[in-house]
């Protein structure tokens, strides 16, 4: 495939800042995605969101016999992306807005790829999250900045509600980090590659969601204060010590098992 630069010159066209447009042009990097992405579970279509001129797309095409889906808000890719790939249906418009029971409905599993812009990180997981059971796996290229709140450890600076909601729906694996000459343009930070397996809901999951949402409400406070705001019929200083932790402590040291013990005190 020819460089970005020299499609885009041909287009007319040129990388958005709006829609945080930077193609990756690493065919190392481009190779481990796709084999990675393709390697995990069991799956019978794939989605990519955001595939911009069709670098992973065209590796997609090679390496798999499943039905491809792409989405991408820009028109122009839009219409470039039919014309390479005809075979494939390209839908245009915001990811987000998509309403997935029209797309695909159990027992069907999809695979999702993309490499996202940081203005949409977040509202992509928690869109994951919610078609949970039409969901095999997906793989996600984030700013690193914000995949490094995704893998955080208590007590760190990254560790937050965002690191457990998410450990609550999938787990995790980090496939490294890409330079920022592995795309043109090069953005100002590096990337992180991240694939999600979707975990099994469970009986106590809302609650855990709701306390830990309510535990991180005010990060300066101690934990316990912010829980009574919320629960106050709940004696969490009590529970604490119960579960053998200090009621002085804040939420970023606590970790997902205590969070899941500590919701079983709400009714």
């Amino acid at each position: 495939m020819a460089h970005p630069k020299e499609i885009l010159n041909r287009l007319k066209a040129i990388p958005l800042k709006s829609l945080s447009q930077n193609f990756l042009i690493s065919p190392h990097w481009a190779e481990k995605l796709v084999e990675a992405f393709l390697c995990e579970g069991q799956y019978d279509e794939v989605w990519e969101i955001g595939p911009g001129l069709g670098a992973l797309t065209q590796i997609l095409t090679t390496k798999t016999q499943k039905p491809i889906q792409l989405f991408e808000i820009d028109k122009k890719l839009s219409v470039f992306l039919k014309e390479q790939f005809p075979s494939i249906p390209v839908h245009q418009g915001d990811f987000l807005d998509h309403d997935w029971n029209q797309l695909i409905s159990p027992p069907r599993k999809v695979a999702v790829l993309s490499n996202l812009p940081y203005h949409l990180s977040s509202p992509m997981i928690f869109k994951m999250a919610e078609n949970k059971n039409v969901l095999s796996h997906f793989l996600f290229t984030f700013q690193k900045e914000f995949a490094d709140r995704l893998i955080a450890k208590p007590n760190t600076k990254n560790y937050g509600s965002l690191t457990l909601i998410t450990e609550v729906h999938f787990s995790l694996k980090n496939l490294g980090t890409l330079p920022a000459g592995a795309f043109y343009p090069a953005p100002s930070v590096s990337s992180q590659a991240i694939l999600f397996i979707p975990k099994p809901d469970s009986s106590e999951m809302l609650k855990t969601i709701s306390l830990i949402k309510a535990a991180f409400s005010h990060r300066r406070k101690k934990m316990a204060s912010n829980l009574k705001d919320v629960f106050p019929e709940v004696s969490w200083e009590a529970c604490l010590e119960e579960a053998g932790i200090s009621p002085q402590i804040r939420a970023e040291a606590l970790t997902l098992d205590q969070f899941r013990f500590l919701s079983n005190k709400i009714k």
